[in-house]
């Protein structure tokens, strides 16, 4: 369904999402328009009497393959251990396994509100796996960039050597399944790329036209690993390869000196925090409030949590513990990492991020009324600290009502939750663990 007009809502306006009672109109996908409220009714329009209109969140960091949640063999552990048992359990996925990934992890994110993501995909250890994955992320409706991942070490099973991977990614350019305005070249981390990779990536993202994507500054021993490796800290040695620009995406960011901190800012490179993903992991606490202070662009990922508002809540809540300050992080700079921040990380900033004449018509609709948040006084208090995914009832991608009344409009829900049910199932069969409960006899369903 095209929406030409959204009625009567609370707009949070803007690149500082001042909120005020407006209409929206919307042509060929983009807001023209931002006036005083008229009738709600009429052809095209959506009624956000009693609603919040927000832009459409920005998701810079996800990983849309992990289809087995809580596998209890993963659970519980640090990031390195984690992820041992990540590239285990992936090893034996195919292109089935990587589309339904990103065709769900796609209609989730909508369902909570997200009309951007940012899909940092890998393994490549099977053909074709580029194709289901960009096809899964078409087939959601939901607005996405993808982080193609590269990772030639250490794990011989789902590893991909370097000429590959670099003939894999013009492969998809030159085939026009992405564009590169929305390609990353992604060097996982030093975990799994060499500093010769990180070389090689950055002259294969200026031949591409693309922008450059990594993990970094995780973990001590990640850290260690940078010094044995490049006789510095990640920050500089990434700077020494090259590889920061203001096309530069740096996910986690945990562990940084003051001087990274200003190289950051001079390259105008963009970090990107995961704040429910760190407590998660036990990572430790990103310098946030000095990184936005400095000038540098910080965006929000979801990192495999599903929910931005609680990565904005998360986000105002983590930093003022951390620093003993409840003013660290303001509810409004949370909200402006999960939108505006995340246009401009990706280079996208002109398009995405804002609810502004000649921005995408990417908006989401939230219930204003919930017994939830009442009495509004503050509406940016009530986004940050009362609302949940529940209460998104309709998402719009470029104009397009993707999810309306709480449901997706591009998908059967319930056929894909069972498609979804069944394949890991018997994906879970293949390595060798029991079945989950849905297919156990005298189990719930």
């Amino acid at each position: 369904m095209t929406i030409t007009r959204i009625a009567g809502g609370t707009v949070f306006a803007g690149p500082r999402l001042e909120p005020r009672r407006a209409d929206i109109t919307i042509a060929g996908g983009e807001i023209t328009d931002i006036t005083a409220p008229g009738p709600p009714a009429g052809p095209g329009t959506l009624d956000a009497r009693g609603c919040f209109v927000l832009p459409g969140f920005v998701d810079c960091h996800d990983h849309l393959r992990n289809l087995m949640p809580g596998l209890a063999i993963g659970e519980g552990l640090a990031l390195d251990a984690m992820l041992a048992v990540m590239w285990e359990s992936q090893r034996l996925m195919g292109p089935v396994e990587y589309r339904l990934g990103a065709l769900l992890g796609g209609v989730q994110r909508l369902r909570a509100g997200i009309t951007t993501v940012v899909d940092h995909c890998y393994t490549y250890h099977a053909e074709g796996l580029d194709r289901a994955t960009l096809e899964g992320l078409g087939e959601s409706g939901i607005r996405h960039a993808y982080a193609r991942g590269v990772m030639t070490r250490p794990y011989e099973p789902v590893v991909e050597d370097w000429e590959v991977a670099a003939r894999r990614m013009r492969g998809i350019v030159a085939d026009g399944l992405i564009d590169p305005d929305r390609l990353f070249v992604a060097p996982v981390s030093l975990r799994q790329a060499s500093p010769d990779d990180y070389r090689r990536c950055v002259d294969l993202a200026a031949e591409l036209g693309a922008g450059l994507y990594t993990h970094v500054a995780e973990t001590a021993a990640e850290i260690g690993d940078w010094e044995a490796q490049l006789g510095t800290t990640p920050i500089h040695a990434l700077d020494g390869l090259g590889f920061l620009g203001e096309r530069t995406v740096l996910v986690h960011c945990v562990k940084l000196t003051d001087s990274e901190i200003e190289v950051l800012a001079e390259r105008g490179a963009h970090v990107v925090h995961c704040p429910t993903n760190h407590m998660k992991l036990a990572k430790g606490f990103t310098r946030v409030p000095d990184l936005l202070s400095a000038g540098v662009n910080v965006a929000l990922g979801v990192d495999m949590m599903a929910d931005m508002l609680v990565e904005i809540r998360s986000e105002v809540g983590l930093h003022a513990v951390h620093r003993g300050d409840p003013r660290a992080v303001s509810k409004v700079q949370a909200l402006q990492m999960a939108t505006v921040n995340g246009g401009r990380a990706l280079g996208w900033g002109g398009r995405v991020g804002v609810i502004a004449p000649g921005m995408a018509a990417d908006l989401l609709v939230l219930d204003g009324r919930a017994i939830e948040h009442g009495p509004v006084l503050d509406p940016h208090y009530a986004v940050v600290y009362t609302a949940h995914s529940g209460m998104v009832r309709d998402v719009l991608v470029g104009g397009e009502a993707v999810v309306r009344d709480h449901r997706c409009t591009t998908v059967d829900e319930d056929a894909l939750l069972a498609e979804v049910e069944d394949v890991v199932a018997r994906y879970l069969e293949r390595l060798g663990h029991e079945p989950p409960w849905w297919r156990r006899k005298g189990d719930p369903s």
